[in-house]
C-alpha cells in the first residue's frame, strides 16, 4: 500500500528575519506543495527518487556516521530513530515530487524536512500532532547541523494557514483561515539563506552585547535608541527586530480584533512599512525586486515586501480587486507570479 503525504511551502506577511531571535511572526501556509509517496520495503536502506532533480539518494541509516552538509532526507531519519519513532532498521522506497521552487524564498527545504518526517512517522503508524512534528523538523533541519534559523517554517507548514507563532514559550495560533488577493513575484534571484540569517543574526548579537543585554527581548522599544549602538551593520540589524517587532504587533492587533474583515489599507501599509525596514536597515532587497514592487504598487497593490531571506528570491503583493493588473506588472519587470492561496498544513493525502 502507497501512502502520499503533502505539505505547502510558506510566505512571511510579518515579522521577516524574527523567529531566530525569538521573537513573534506572522506566516502564511501557501498553494505550493510538496509530496511524498512511498511504501516499506526489504532490507534496509531508504531509497528515494527526488523526481525534479532526477536523481535517486539512497543510504543506510545510521546513527554513528557523520552526515554531509544539508543531508536532510538522512538527518530526518537519525530524528526520528533517536526518538523511537520509526526502527534502527528499516526499509523505505519513495519518492518526492515538488511545485516549491529552490532557493527562492518560499521554504522549499523546510516543506522537504516536513513532509519527509511526515510520511516517515505515518508510514511506521506513528501519527504527530502538528507541534511535535515542527520539533523534530527544526532538531533536523537546524539543530543537527547547527544552522542559524528558527523554527517558523517548520510551524507553519506542518499546522497550516495564517498564523500568530511565539517561540518564549513556543506557541502557535491559528489568525486567519483565508487572506485575499496575495501574489508572489519570483524575481529568479538564487538567494544563499544560511550566510544572509548567520550575518544579520551576529549583528543583533552584537548590539545586544554592546547594549549589555541577554536578549533582544529585554529592549524597551518605546524608550531603544540606536545610537547607542556604534557599530553601523550591528545598530541596523537591531534597529530592523525593534521596528519589524513592533509593525508585526500592529499588525496581529488587527487581525485578532477584526479577523477575515481587517482594514485593507492598514495592513498593506504595515506591509509596505516592513518592506522598508527589511530593504533599508538589514539591506536584503535586490534592483529586480525593487523593479517589481514598484510596478506591483504602480498596478494598484496595497503592500508589497520581500518575503524569505532575501538578497533574491520572491516578493509579495496584498492586491484586493487588482490581482490582474499586479500580475501584468509584475510579469512586466520580470517577475514569475505565483497565485498565493492559504492552506492547511502537512497532510495525508489520496
Amino acid at each position: 500500500m502507497v501512502l502520499k503525504v503533502i505539505a505547502p511551502g510558506r510566505i512571511v506577511l510579518f515579522g521577516e528575519h524574527q523567529d531566530y531571535l525569538g521573537l513573534p511572526v506572522i506566516p502564511a501556509a501557501i498553494n505550493l506543495h510538496i509530496e511524498v509517496s512511498g511504501q516499506k520495503s526489504q532490507g534496509s536502506d531508504v531509497s528515494v527518487l527526488l523526481d525534479d532533480l532526477g536523481v535517486v539518494e539512497s543510504f543506510n541509516p545510521s546513527l554513528d556516521t557523520l552526515l554531509p552538509e544539508r543531508a536532510y532526507l538522512q538527518s530526518c531519519v537519525r530524528v526520528l530513530q533517536r526518538e523511537e519513532i520509526i526502527p534502527y532498521k528499516l526499509g523505505v522506497n519513495a519518492q518526492i515530487q515538488s511545485e516549491i521552487p529552490i532557493q527562492v524564498g518560499l521554504s522549499s527545504s523546510s516543506a522537504l524536512v516536513v513532509v519527509w518526517i511526515k510520511f516517515l512517522s505515518e508510514l511506521f503508524e506513528h501519527s504527530l500532532s502538528p507541534m511535535e512534528l515542527t520539533k523534530y523538523a527544526f532538531q533536523a533541519e537546524v539543530a543537527e547541523f547547527n544552522e542559524p534559523g528558527g523554527m517558523q517554517d517548520h510551524m507553519v507548514i506542518s499546522h497550516g494557514y495564517v498564523n500568530y507563532e511565539e517561540f518564549d514559550p513556543v506557541k502557535c495560533t491559528r489568525l486567519l483561515n483565508t487572506f485575499p488577493s496575495l501574489l508572489i513575484g519570483d524575481s529568479q534571484e538564487k538567494k544563499d539563506t544560511l550566510t544572509t540569517l548567520a550575518m544579520i543574526k551576529q549583528g543583533v548579537n552584537n548590539a545586544l552585547n554592546e547594549l549589555g543585554l541577554d536578549s533582544i527581548r529585554d529592549i524597551n522599544s518605546l524608550t531603544f535608541n540606536p545610537e547607542d549602538v556604534t557599530d553601523a551593520y550591528a545598530r541596523s540589524c537591531i534597529t530592523a527586530a525593534v521596528t519589524n517587532f513592533n509593525i508585526t504587533k500592529k499588525a496581529y492587533k488587527e487581525f485578532i480584533t477584526n479577523k477575515s474583515n481587517f482594514n485593507h489599507h492598514l495592513i498593506g501599509n504595515l506591509i509596505d512599512y516592513h518592506h522598508i525596514s527589511l530593504r533599508d536597515h538589514l539591506q536584503i532587497s535586490t534592483p529586480k525586486i525593487e523593479g517589481m514592487i514598484i510596478a506591483a504598487k504602480e498596478a494598484g497593490a496595497l503592500g508589497c515586501k520581500i518575503t524569505g531571506s532575501g538578497n533574491g528570491g520572491c516578493m509579495i503583493a496584498f492586491c484586493p480587486e487588482k490581482e490582474e493588473e499586479v500580475q501584468k506588472a509584475i510579469e512586466l519587470a520580470g517577475g514569475v507570479v505565483y497565485p498565493a492561496q492559504v492552506v492547511p498544513g502537512a497532510k495525508i493525502t489520496t
